[in-house]
């Protein structure tokens, strides 16, 4: 799987990432287990294209970096992480929540910045990934 590229488009989230990214636990363990001291939010693709659903697909079955969730409320979850690079300059991390009913085509990365701002891209545009 490493070296193979995704190619999804840039979409807006509900804005839970930014949530997830700032709660100490998450962010003390993106930056011990893949090295990402996220930027507050995630980035939302959207892949759609057979090839990049077929290389998706492959990667939810490997079992990437654990994110343990130390609690265990209704709206708590694990999740599992995946590093990869995007459009070759940036360091992120793919992560998965391990939730019932999470969209099958939608995928959420974290970075040190803000990746918008630092590609100048914006709602469908193309964003190609590496995996690592």
């Amino acid at each position: 799987m490493r070296g193979e590229i995704i190619v999804g488009r840039l979409a807006t989230g509900i804005g839970q990432g930014r949530h997830f990214t700032r709660l100490d636990w998450a962010r003390r363990q993106f930056m011990e287990k893949v090295g990402v001291d996220p930027f507050p939010g995630t980035v939302n693709v959207v892949v759609d294209d057979a090839s990049s659903i077929s290389i998706w697909s492959r990667l939810k079955g490997e079992p990437g970096v654990r994110i343990v969730n130390p609690n265990d409320g209704p709206h708590d979850c694990d999740a599992r992480c995946y590093r990869v690079l995007i459009e070759g300059r940036i360091e992120a991390a793919i992560v998965v929540p391990e939730v019932e009913g999470y969209a099958p085509g939608l995928i959420e990365m974290i970075a040190a910045v803000n990746v918008r701002d630092a590609l100048g891209i914006a709602d469908g545009d193309v964003l190609r990934f590496e995996i690592r």
